[in-house]
């Protein structure tokens, strides 16, 4: 099943440094079947917590190659140019849906304020 590598630049703080990192991070995905759905493509603000400068979506064919892409000598090489370059925060998420009983299964626990599980 397709994973997504999504990465949103929440604050640009030196935009040379993170045009290196541009141009050293896209070789990094050759021959992984990585496909570039979206990068730093316009955005439709719809609900936020802070800021948001761009976004990135990578398709990669399932997470245990996203997670070898991320952990990759080459990508931790090209990964250097961005630290100081921007505020982000990366995760891989697997494609699919879950049911909803099934949803955030850490939290199936935690109750509303009304007394009936969260919507």
């Amino acid at each position: 099943m397709p994973a997504y590598m999504i990465a949103l630049n929440r604050t640009l703080r030196d935009r040379r440094k993170l045009e290196e990192y541009w141009k050293a991070v896209g070789p990094t995905f050759e021959g992984l079947g990585a496909k570039r759905l979206a990068i730093y493509t316009p955005l439709v603000l719809l609900e936020m917590v802070g800021p948001l400068d761009g976004a990135v979506v990578i398709e990669f064919p399932d997470v245990e190659t996203a997670k070898s892409w991320y952990e990759s000598p080459a990508y931790q090489d090209a990964k250097q140019y961005r630290n100081g370059a921007a505020d982000v925060e990366m995760f891989i998420i697997d494609g699919g849906t879950v049911r909803p009983e099934d949803r955030i299964p850490h939290k199936l626990g935690l109750l509303s304020k009304s007394g009936g599980a969260g919507a």
